[in-house]
């Protein structure tokens, strides 16, 4: 079990990591060519189909500076904890090529697994800039897989060390420093199957409250989303609009005969509409034909009377829901017509046929 463990917990670290590794690598269509099919699996059941779906905006601003400086965040805590991992790795690894004892200076003067603490904060930073409810629910099993390995790790040091590791743990905390560590009560079975089983209700209770955590963060950031609903259709911003410009620029497109010839044609019961500045490109919506590299383009001093707005079928479970519920029930979109407009004329710029999906292929990207 102690073999297995391991593995499965570098296993779990890396889907964390490798989806946002490979994004904003060239390699991406490739990769989403062999990944894409396996994440629709998830679309097959309703009851897994909200894993593939995101917990915060990944392409859409908002009203909210905090939900904005999202990626500023996740990257200071991706710098931050890679550096203490590497502080605690290059003094251990030392030690063994040193054949020293046990490493209980510098980061381990404070606490006995950094290395694990500097990998759960590269993961968390990760979740932030990729917010997936799979790669939550992941990380969360990662981090109690880590704790199981540092209990295993330490039985072993005990075993070789002795006495001096154990006043070493008796002056120092497992994953906080002693003095936060020791405010935490101490809730698992010193050993036995009263243990196991207490250990898979704080497990199944963390991703309960993980999975809560998120449903609420994606709530309230729908609500910082420049948004206008119906009982039938969704409309979203990416940028952020007054209602007046958001209402305009849909309102002439769904004015549109071609537009509504369109809707009809595709026979669907709920809509996912973006109303996009022209100027803007972004890869996660099925919007331009031609991919462009360096990732999104959403310069803030847009003309502001010239939208693209695409109309898509939203890919659900629930063909009853409405309003700003179209959006959380979504786990995709089929694209229907594009029209581009200009609201000061008011006018219908010109109307295309979008691509059937984003660039990476038929994938389960943010709807917001």
């Amino acid at each position: 079990m102690k073999r297995i463990l391991k593995p499965a917990a570098w296993a779990f670290y890396f889907v964390i990591v490798f989806e946002i590794l490979f994004m904003i690598s060239p390699f991406a269509v490739h990769f989403y060519s062999a990944y894409g099919p396996a994440l629709n699996l998830f679309h097959r059941w309703p009851s897994t189909a909200w894993l593939t779906q995101f917990f915060l905006p990944h392409f859409s601003q908002t009203d909210s500076r905090l939900l904005n400086a999202q990626d500023e965040i996740a990257n200071v805590m991706i710098f931050t904890g890679a550096t203490i991992f590497f502080a605690g790795a290059v003094p251990l690894y030392w030690a063994k090529l040193r054949r020293r004892g046990a490493v209980i200076r510098g980061l381990y003067a404070l606490i006995r697994h950094p290395q694990y603490v500097g990998l759960a904060v590269v993961g968390l930073g990760t979740v932030l800039l990729w917010p997936r409810f799979l790669v939550l629910v992941t990380y969360v099993t990662m981090l109690c897989l880590y704790a199981v390995l540092a209990r295993w790790e330490e039985e072993r040091c005990l075993a070789r060390f002795g006495e001096t590791y154990s006043a070493y743990q008796a002056r120092t905390g497992m994953f906080l420093p002693r003095a936060l560590a020791q405010r935490i009560p101490t809730i698992l079975p010193v050993e036995g199957v009263r243990r196991l089983v207490t250990a898979l209700g704080i497990y199944a209770a963390l991703i309960a409250a993980a999975v809560a955590l998120g449903l609420g963060l994606r709530d309230h950031s729908i609500s910082k989303v420049s948004a206008m609903y119906t009982e039938e259709t969704a409309v979203l911003s990416p940028a952020v609009l007054t209602d007046q410009e958001l209402g305009t620029a849909y309102g002439i497109a769904a004015a549109d005969p071609r537009v509504q010839d369109a809707i009809r044609a595709a026979g669907a019961s709920r809509f996912l509409v973006y109303v996009v500045p022209e100027e803007w490109y972004l890869p996660d919506l099925p919007i331009e034909a031609v991919h462009e590299p360096g990732g999104h383009r959403v310069p803030e001093d847009f003309d502001r009377r010239r939208y693209k707005v695409l109309f898509t079928r939203a890919r659900t479970f629930a063909p009853e829901a409405s309003g700003r519920a179209i959006v959380t029930a979504a786990y995709g979109r089929d694209p229907i017509i594009l029209a581009k407009v200009d609201i000061s004329g008011p006018v219908v710029t010109g109307i295309e046929r979008p691509p059937p999906h984003v660039v990476w292929g038929d994938i389960p990207t943010p709807m917001f």
